[in-house]
């Protein structure tokens, strides 16, 4: 088997797994391979990035994490997953100014066209750093936007909109409106 194969292969046995053990052998596993692989790109730098940000001891790699979104966006700037995880570390380190520059930095369209619930993710995301950064307008016409895709999309392609909840005031429209839709949040 191809080691890209066999990296990738063990990458979505990894996010899978349930169990801390399981996935810190397979942690170790990936980046073994990752280390024997000579020819490095843009995705094997986001998978790097990724091994360590989704990890109960993410808060101590999260450096590492950051390095490698940053080298897979120097390796590919088309690669708009890395980029979104960038604004992840950042906006989970709260330093929500660089979280919103790099969400900012992310190709909308690109994201759209791959996952829709990751641009909508990325909109409540982007109108979460705003509000929380004092642009409360632009922070809840983010939020209205999320409202709309909401209304419009199948349950599937939908997540908790647990930014927009912590933001807004509980009796706000569009809270109201939300919890129309998304019933699991009254």
């Amino acid at each position: 088997m191809d080691i890209r194969k066999k990296i990738f292969k063990k990458y979505d046995k990894f996010s899978l797994a349930e169990f801390k053990d399981e996935k810190d052998k397979l942690r170790s596993e990936i980046k073994k391979l990752l280390a024997e692989y000579s020819d490095l790109d843009s995705n094997c730098y986001h998978i790097l990035g990724l091994v360590d940000f989704e990890s109960d001891d993410w808060k101590v790699n999260i450096e590492k994490s950051i390095r490698n979104f940053k080298k897979a966006i120097e390796l590919d700037e088309t690669n708009v997953l890395p980029q979104l995880y960038l604004a992840h570390c950042y906006h989970d380190l709260n330093q929500l100014e660089l979280a919103l520059e790099n969400y900012n930095k992310v190709d909308k369209e690109r994201l759209k066209e791959f996952q829709i619930w990751r641009y909508t993710k990325l909109i409540e995301q982007i109108g979460y750093c705003e509000y929380k950064l004092g642009n409360k307008e632009i922070g809840e016409q983010h939020f209205e936007e999320v409202l709309e895709w909401y209304k419009k999309l199948p349950e599937i392609d939908r997540v908790v909109p647990s930014e927009l909840i912590e933001c807004l005031p509980k009796n706000h429209r569009i809270v109201t409106e939300m919890k129309k839709i998304e019933t699991y949040l009254e």
